[in-house]
């Protein structure tokens, strides 16, 4: 199960352009998991449908950042 953290719809005008984002959106989830100790091939994930490209991260990773320890949670 995947927590979409992202997502575009894509129009025949936008294409490149939401793929470039979504791309670099990806990027950056997958430099997290790195961060983090997770494999980001496992652990974030790009789908493309006919009308949205969606970027997502694993269940385990969302959780990670929900309940881990963190400076920049507010207690």
């Amino acid at each position: 199960m995947w927590v979409w953290v992202a997502r575009w719809i894509k129009k025949e005008s936008n294409q490149e352009e939401v793929r470039g984002d979504a791309k670099k959106v990806s990027d950056h989830w997958r430099e997290v998991a790195l961060d983090v100790g997770f494999d980001p091939d496992k652990n974030v994930t790009v789908e493309e449908a006919d009308r949205q490209i969606r970027v997502g991260i694993s269940e385990e990773m969302d959780m990670e950042f929900r309940e881990g320890p963190g400076g920049w949670r507010s207690d």
